[in-house]
């Protein structure tokens, strides 16, 4: 296991058993985690989009960031992979990490991890692992890894979820809801916000207005999010709402951000995050267009 973090491409080498034993572990720590995690640390905190089997960006992501802080996911971990298997090492990379620092990395629900809850398209998971491992039983162990996967984090007045937020719902509720009750999934990994013009045909379209009642709510200042290209690193909504992805499989899509955003301290808007992009191949400061 401790030969992940010199060598990432180890996981390329993993057999059925190996997979399932980070599996099983995986599900041990999980299991620990409520559906919010409320981190309070010192340590900055790097939030990291949509990466959808870019394994590629993913490594230079932890090569970059881990062991300087507390790296966030946001859910989306697999499907659409700019390679082949790219989903299966991305997500196993990430699981192993997880086990080896729990604390250190936090992996959130998106909605192609909520698949055994509300179908999302495509969804080629199932059918890659029966190809590449010959198994239709290694694809129920990691929908139990996945059933397990928090829904939200909250950590220096940053609330950060993979699409949108449960409107209606407060902390007490959160802390005690099951990470897979299907309201809040749909709610949480499939909204948007109302200006954005996707359409998904699940989710709700939060406004601006419900976004400051729930931020208050959870004493927190701004939301940070994945899953919707159309908003790309924009700022919106007062500045308290600002979208992430950080796969290159989007460049097809017209949007070249690669991109992270870093708590170093608690945040009031969106200004009081860092931003960096490696659309470029290198790291560079992205600055965030407002709406």
């Amino acid at each position: 296991m401790e030969d992940i973090i010199r060598n990432p491409d180890f996981v390329e080498s993993l057999g059925k058993e190996d997979l399932l034993d980070v599996l099983e572990r995986s599900i041990k720590i999980l299991n620990k985690e409520k559906a919010i995690v409320e981190v309070k640390s010192k340590d900055k905190i790097v939030f990291v989009g949509d990466t959808h089997g870019d394994f590629e960006i993913t490594k230079e992501i932890v090569k970059k960031f881990f062991g300087k802080g507390i790296l966030v996911f946001l859910g989306d971990y697999i499907d659409r992979e700019p390679i082949k298997w790219g989903s299966i090492f991305n997500i196993t990379y990430l699981l192993m990490l997880k086990t080896l620092y729990p604390k250190k990395i936090y992996l959130l629900k998106g909605n192609h991890e909520s698949n055994y809850v509300i179908p999302c398209y495509p969804y080629e998971f199932e059918m890659e692992l029966i190809q590449r491992y010959g198994s239709t039983d290694l694809h129920q162990k990691f929908v139990e890894v996945f059933s397990l996967m928090p829904l939200m984090f909250l950590g220096k007045k940053v609330l950060a979820a993979h699409g949108g937020i449960p409107v209606g719902y407060n902390m007490e509720r959160l802390r005690k809801l099951d990470k897979s009750d299907r309201d809040a999934i749909e709610l949480i990994t499939w909204s948007d916000p109302e200006i954005s013009p996707t359409f998904r045909g699940a989710g709700y379209p939060f406004n601006e207005k419900d976004l400051e009642i729930f931020l208050k709510e959870m004493g927190a200042n701004v939301f940070i999010r994945g899953h919707d290209y159309n908003t790309l690193g924009f700022s919106i909504y007062g500045n308290r709402c600002l979208t992430i992805f950080s796969s290159s499989r989007y460049r097809e899509m017209g949007n070249k951000g690669i991109l992270v955003a870093i708590a170093e301290r608690e945040v009031r808007s969106v200004d009081d995050l860092k931003i960096k992009d490696f659309s470029c191949g290198v790291w560079k400061d992205y600055k965030v267009r407002k709406v």
